[in-house]
């Protein structure tokens, strides 16, 4: 196993500004609102000739009376605890001890877990140190003055997690999780990264717990639950997948938080080779979808597009929906649309079957040859009509890149191509090539004149 470190503490106290400190990225999302993180984030600390995982975990509130989302939180957070070894339960200096923070930590003893103390927001350390004294009240040793935003105490914190790792962990006989990874990497292909995407409430997350099989994100019915995009991965059918959940993106959003979700959105976009986009059937497929299937048109990235909530739904109906869909939105035509329901666990298996498809079709090769042939065949059964007097002439054709898979053409009097014809070219290609999950991008190339003065 790999070894658990894990952050805990009531809200706003820095949890995740020192998560970001500890493994040296800025994974989690810090904001001033109160309650802002809600599930758990992973990452990694390195320490020396070692690796331990790093999880930061929503504030808690012990007082969750008729709130869900609360339950849910606090839920999280305890799985968090019981998976860890050593617990960093962190403080606010400006606030200091409260008895929310009395009872907390008396519930985590009750699991026997080592502690350390991080009280944080210190200006100087020279300022608090006549503050220590109110926290020996825990018979806790390791007590740790620190600025997460200042980067104040982090080198001495990260020293003292290492001596206790060389203490506790590197035992004799104890196998390093150095071994175990490679062991790990050895057997399994290579990572698919998957991003889930989509609106607020359209059941991401519900549908992100179904494909791990575990209550790993919190899910309520109140749109916005998901706010930071969390990452967690399974291993089936001997390929592993790295899935994100992430936050519900809406257009013109005004809110600083709802921004700090869309860039973490727009990040995981393109940082996932496949994009989910989920869609939920009872608000049907609208501008808000639509937008967002534009963005992720625009990364490039494999598209995959699932519509929720269809438990009720034959499959006759299923069949004249996705029709309906690719008659009216041209755009989609080159998409799967497969029909699931996260809450009752219906076409989960076939998402991954369908995302192999997609992940085999990334390392198509195209070859100039075959493009050609392609393009001729286009011409023979359309031709460009003649504009302006001009007789238009495609040439031959090349790859120009991938993701998006991109051909180039090349020919005379390219630029009067109409818009009507470039688009018969993509979808002949895309037909030809059977290159579902991405639209193709066609570049022309007019042939430069030798005798052009210039």
């Amino acid at each position: 196993m790999i070894f658990n470190i894990v952050l805990v503490g009531q809200t706003n106290v820095g949890k995740s500004t020192l998560f970001n400190k500890l493994i040296n990225k800025n994974v989690a999302i810090v904001h001033h609102t109160i309650n802002f993180t809600r599930d758990r984030q992973y990452g990694i600390l390195h320490l020396k000739n070692s690796i331990v995982n790093l999880i930061d975990t929503a504030g808690i509130q012990l007082d969750t009376d008729n709130n869900n989302i609360q339950k849910s939180i606090l839920n999280q957070t305890f799985i968090a605890i019981r998976e860890a070894s050593l617990v960093l339960f962190v403080f606010n200096m400006k606030t200091g001890i409260t008895e929310a923070d009395k009872i907390l930590l008396h519930r985590i003893r009750k699991q026997s877990k080592t502690i350390f103390i991080i009280i944080n927001k210190i200006d100087t350390i020279q300022d608090y140190q006549y503050k220590f004294s109110e926290y020996f009240c825990f018979g806790i040793k390791e007590i740790f003055l620190i600025s997460a935003l200042k980067s104040l105490g982090i080198s001495r914190l990260k020293n003292k997690i290492q001596i206790w790792y060389n203490q506790h962990i590197l035992l004799p006989g104890n196998i390093s999780c150095n071994n175990i990874i490679k062991k790990t990497n050895s057997n399994v292909l290579k990572n698919i990264m998957i991003a889930l995407i989509g609106k607020p409430n359209v059941g991401k997350s519900t549908l992100f717990n179904a494909l791990l099989k575990k209550q790993r994100a919190v899910t309520c019915n109140i749109p916005g639950t998901t706010r930071d995009s969390i990452t967690d991965t399974i291993i089936f059918q001997k390929q592993k997948y790295v899935i994100m959940d992430t936050a519900g993106v809406r257009k013109k959003n005004n809110t600083s938080v709802e921004s700090l979700s869309i860039l973490k959105t727009l990040h995981a976009i393109a940082n996932t080779h496949i994009s989910i986009l989920i869609v939920d059937y009872t608000d049907g497929f609208n501008k808000q979808d639509l937008w967002l299937l534009n963005v992720m048109i625009q990364s490039g990235k494999k598209i995959l597009i699932l519509i929720n909530k269809s438990e009720k739904l034959s499959i006759v109906e299923k069949n004249k929906i996705r029709n309906y869909l690719y008659y009216k939105y041209k755009i989609i035509h080159c998409f799967y649309i497969h029909f699931i329901s996260a809450l009752y666990q219906i076409g989960i298996k076939k998402i991954f079957f369908l995302i192999n498809k997609l992940n085999n079709n990334i390392n198509f090769i195209m070859k100039s040859s075959e493009l050609t042939k392609i393009m001729y065949q286009a011409i023979q059964e359309y031709p460009p009509k003649v504009i302006r007097g001009k007789q238009i002439k495609l040439q031959y054709a090349h790859p120009g890149g991938y993701n998006p898979p991109t051909i180039v053409i090349h020919g005379n009097q390219l630029m009067y191509i109409s818009k009507n014809y470039k688009r018969y070219l993509i979808n002949f290609f895309q037909d030809r090539l059977h290159l579902f999950g991405s639209i193709i991008k066609i570049i022309f190339k007019n042939k430069s004149n030798p005798y052009m003065i210039r």
